[in-house]
Order: structure tokens, then sequence, then C-alpha cells
């Protein structure tokens, strides 16, 4: 009864082994994917994103001014100014001041608007550059993930050669054990098979190297496992090279390329940050505000000593005058009193001491040095750069647009060469094999062959690897994305 349970899941857990292998290996797809949520570059242009929204956002809270709020509290030892009177004393004294102050610029010929302007196109230009940044990488994933599916079919290639060569080797010792054909026959073939293997690991360096290259893209560990999915050349769709005219590409590229929306957010950026620079040379109208309190009480309380003094004045009595005495201090000396008592007035102190103050301000700049003028001359020139940059990227865009479709032709013409050279090759080497096999034809000539008909091949999927990446350029360029 097991054995038959065992039967029935045998194909279900076959079939779900395959599934989890397929999903361990890794397609442009789930690189691209990966690389867009883990690319160092990537990471880098969402932080200058970031940092540029601060920088917006912190101007627009200029609009509402500044206010500020401020308590100070002290001892006062020798001569000092009393806060709560202005006038100089020698007591030590314990003071306290409170302050809050507010102001905002009314009028400053629209300065503050046009620099929070030119900070939030700065910023959707950072926003689009990250899009920018993963068009390329984009891009440089999907020319490094073809040049690793590239090498691994030269090791396959280059393992088919090795094969044949051993398949020939073998059968070459039967031959000459047997007294057929000379032993030279078989020295030459283990020397061909000794080049092959030499071959075959280099093939396997080269392959090794570029999908750690691509993990790099990926920013994945080097370490970690990575096992490439390699779909059939002939599989991977392509758009034919009359739908990508160099014209027709540019016209498109021009509009909805990363690089281009930038350019132009860049540009208007820098032209309201000349409008912004500008209105600081005028005159700036504010408000401003403020609230203060004082308080302040000597540490040390005054004692008295007092005696009776006899004054002129007298009262007739039946037994004589009786003279008035008055109270008269003797001596005066400084107390230290309770520290809590210090302050028993404090609250009677602040509501006699609390002050306001509002008014407006007019601030004309004069003269500073030229430093207005020279950061008005400079945001001018700043327009000037990130204008000829801009012209300066589209015709470098549309350089590399008409370079990779003259690339792309001149691929397309090599790879059909190349086609009928492995088909020549073939067929040679099929001839050269059948010579070999009944002794017509010498080891040499054989290998000779057999090599031409390797070259040819490598040159074959070289080509065509090398074909289909710039028809990917010129995609991407046109907008369609990189698809395999």
């Amino acid at each position: 009864m097991r054995i038959k349970k065992l039967l029935t899941l045998s194909p279900f857990l076959i079939f779900f082994a395959c599934q989890l292998r397929a999903q361990d290996k890794w397609d442009l797809k789930r690189c691209v994917e990966f690389a867009l949520h883990n690319n160092i570059s990537i990471k880098l242009a969402d932080v200058d994103a970031r940092v540029s929204k601060l920088v917006y956002e912190q101007s627009k809270y200029q609009r509402f001014g500044q206010a500020q709020f401020a308590t100070q509290f002290g001892l006062n030892f020798g001569r000092s100014i009393d806060p709560t009177t202005n006038l100089f004393t020698s007591n030590q004294s314990v003071f306290q001041g409170i302050s809050l102050q507010a102001g905002a610029n009314l009028f400053n010929w629209f300065s503050q608007r046009r620099l929070i302007e030119a900070n939030q196109f700065g910023y959707e230009a950072q926003r689009v550059n990250i899009d920018k940044v993963k068009s390329d990488v984009t891009l440089n994933v999907a020319a490094a993930y073809l040049t690793a599916l590239l090498s691994r079919e030269q090791v396959n290639l280059s393992q088919t050669k090795l094969d044949l060569t051993r398949h020939q080797l073998d059968n070459t010792r039967k031959l000459v054990a047997a007294g057929s054909v000379p032993e030279l026959n078989a020295a030459e073939l283990e020397a061909q098979y000794a080049t092959d293997t030499s071959s075959l690991i280099s093939a396997q360096q080269t392959f090794d190297i570029n999908v750690l290259s691509l993990k790099a893209f990926l920013n994945l560990d080097a370490a970690a496992e990575f096992e490439l999915d390699t779909p059939p050349i002939e599989s991977i769709p392509v758009e034919p090279i009359s739908e990508l005219q160099p014209d027709l590409v540019f016209s498109m590229a021009s509009k909805t390329f990363p690089q281009q929306k930038m350019n132009e957010l860049r540009v208007v950026s820098a032209q309201k940050n000349v409008l912004a620079v500008k209105g600081i040379q005028f005159p700036t109208l504010s408000v401003f505000g403020s609230l203060g309190n004082n308080f302040a009480n000597d540490l040390k309380a005054s004692e008295y000593s007092f005696a009776d003094r006899q004054t002129q004045a007298y009262v007739n009595t039946p037994g004589g005058p009786l003279f008035v005495y008055t109270p008269t201090v003797t001596s005066t000396k400084l107390v230290s009193q309770p520290f809590g008592k210090v302050f028993n007035d404090y609250w009677t102190q602040l509501d006699n001491n609390f002050r306001q103050q509002i008014g407006l301000q007019l601030s004309i700049p004069i003269f500073n040095g030229g430093q207005y003028r020279t950061n008005y001359q400079k945001a001018k020139l700043n327009v000037q750069t990130v204008t000829l940059q801009k012209e300066s990227d589209l015709l470098t865009l549309k350089q590399n647009i008409y370079q990779a479709y003259f690339n792309a032709v001149a691929s397309l013409q090599k790879f059909e060469s190349n086609r009928k050279a492995v088909a020549t090759a073939e067929r040679s080497f099929d001839l050269a094999t059948k010579r070999f096999n009944v002794g017509l034809l010498s080891t040499i000539d054989y290998l000779v062959n057999q090599n031409n008909l390797f070259t040819a091949k490598i040159n074959q999927i070289s080509s065509h690897y090398d074909f289909v990446f710039k028809m990917k350029v010129l995609e991407y360029y046109k907008g369609l994305g990189v698809r395999l």
C-alpha cells in the first residue's frame, strides 16, 4: 500500500523539485528586479533625491519666518547692573531673563518664492535621476547577463570539442594498437586534447568572471550560489531593424529619455535660482516682535542694629521735662538669607517687568563686498552651464543612437557571414571526418578542419549575442526596455 502511495506521489514530487530548481535559476527578469532593489548606484541616487527633498521642504518652511524662546539664569558677583532697575550694584544677586522673539519677511521681491520653485525643480530632477540610474543599471545588467550567456555557450562548445577530440583519441589508440595507423596520429591527438582541455579551463574561468561581474551589478555576495538560466539565443525577441531607424529612435528618446528630462528640470531650476538671487539685492520688508521679562534679587539681606537717641523735643510733666527718644540705626550688615526666600517676590517682579515689542524693519543692502552681485552673476553662468550640458547630452544621445544602429547593422551582417561560415565548416569537417576514418586524411589536416569548425561556431555565437545586445541597446533608447 505504501509503495502504491509513493508511486502515486512520485510524479508530483518530481514536478515540485523541478519547480524549486527552476526558481533557483536567475533569468534576466529576476536579475533586473533584484538589481533595482539592491544596486548601490540606485540607492545612492535615492539618497540624493531625499536630500534634495529636505532642501525643498526646508525652503518652504522659511516662508513662515522664525521664532525662538530663550531663558537664562545665573548669579552676579561684584559690580554689575541690576536687570530690573538698570542701576549698578555691588551686591551678590540671582537673576533670570526670559525672552520670546519672532520675525518674518513681508516682501523680498519674491526671492523666497523663486528659491522654493528652484528647489522644487531641483528635487524633481533628482527624482528623474533615479529613473535614469535604474535605466542604466538595467542596460548594464542585460549586457552582463548576455555576456555571461555567451561565455556559457563558449564553455559548452569547448566541452563539445573536448569530447570530440577524446572520442577520436580513443578510436585512434585502438587503431594504433591494431597497427592500422602510426603512433604519431595518437600523439598529435593527445596534444590537441591537452590544448582543448586548456581552452575549456579558460572558457570556464571567463564564465566565472562574467558571473562575478553580474553579481556586482546585482550587489549580490560573490560567494552566494548563482545558477544562470540559459534561454536559447534564438528565442530572445528582437525588434525588426527597420523599426529602429536612428532618426525615429532619436526623436522618441529626446522626449522620453530620463537624462533629457532631468536636464530640462535642472535648466528650469537654475533659471528660478537666478530670480531668487536677484531678489536678494533689493530691499526687504519684515515684521518682528518680542516678549521679555526679568527677575533679580539679592542673595543677602541687610540686618540693622537700633539704639534710642534723645532728641531736643520734650514734654513738661509735674516731675519736670520728659525728653523724647527716637530709634536710630547704629550698625548695618549683610546676612545671607535662605535661598527659597530669594524668590518670594518672583511672580510680582515678572508682573511688573513684563515687556512687549512689535515693529517693521526695512533692510536695504548697500554694500557687502560685492557678494550679492557676484552670486547673481554666478547664478546666470550656472544657467549657461546646465544649458550647455543639456545640449551636450542631447548630442551625445544622438551620437550613441546612430552608433548603436550602425553597430547593429554591422553585427547583423557579421552574424549572417559567420552563419554561412559555420555551414561551410560543418560540411568540410564532415568530409574530413569520413576521410580521416578511412585513413585518407592525416591527423594534422583533420585537426585543422576541427579547429576551423570550432572557431566558426565561436564566431557565430559571439556575433549572434553581439547582434542581440546591439539591438537591445536600440530598443532601450526607443523606450521599449530590455526584454529577453
